[in-house]
């Protein structure tokens, strides 16, 4: 195969922005697609499946003094029943990604798309999404990849399990601020002018 200039950008396999300081891939990476990594200035990356990054992202997160939390091997379970992932893994997941001080971060998993979609799904929820709009979100990262398992536990899975760290970022602390007023207001509107 023909080697391409320097020039032209190797994207990794499921790449995108989640949130600022927060993106997602697969953890199987070529080195072109590691080279994109650069741009990133990455702070984390978090591990989300059992198996590590490829030798060369491993390589890549030494060199460049990356911080590395494997979520995936410290907390995979072998007999979860229906569910796809653990809510210890999620919930440390999200713990993780609402600490500032670990941005930025990247989320990777083997595939790009069964954990971390689900925790993706789950920060969704935890945002208020709604759910129709996280599992358009989900299935468009997986494709045929995809898991009804996934999507109910994201359904099912329970946001209060989350302890929200002292430093979150500001795009949630704003999105945190805006549903609480609009829950006032709906409040408000429901009571008779009632405010809480």
């Amino acid at each position: 195969m023909k080697e391409l200039p320097d020039y032209f950008v190797h994207v990794p396999e499921a790449f995108a922005l989640v949130e600022e300081g927060v993106y997602r891939c697969s953890g199987v990476l070529t080195r072109e697609q590691i080279k994109y990594l650069d741009t990133l200035d990455l702070k984390t990356v978090l591990v989300l499946s059992v198996e590590g990054p490829s030798r060369a992202f491993t390589q890549y997160i030494k060199a460049k003094g990356i911080r590395r939390i494997h979520l995936g091997m410290t907390r995979w379970q072998s007999s979860l029943g229906w569910k796809p992932v653990s809510e210890e893994l999620i919930k440390d997941g999200l713990e993780c990604i609402l600490d500032r001080s670990t941005h930025p971060l990247l989320v990777v998993c083997s595939s790009g798309v069964r954990e971390t979609g689900t925790l993706v799904g789950c920060l969704r929820k935890l945002q208020h999404w709604n759910f129709n709009s996280i599992v358009y979100e989900y299935r468009s990262f997986a494709g045929g990849k995809g898991k009804y398992a996934q999507e109910l536990f994201i359904e099912l899975f329970d946001v209060d399990l989350v302890s929200l760290p002292p430093s979150l970022p500001e795009w949630f602390a704003y999105e945190q601020k805006m549903w609480l007023r609009e829950q006032r207001e709906r409040f408000a509107e429901l009571h008779g002018g009632i405010k809480i």
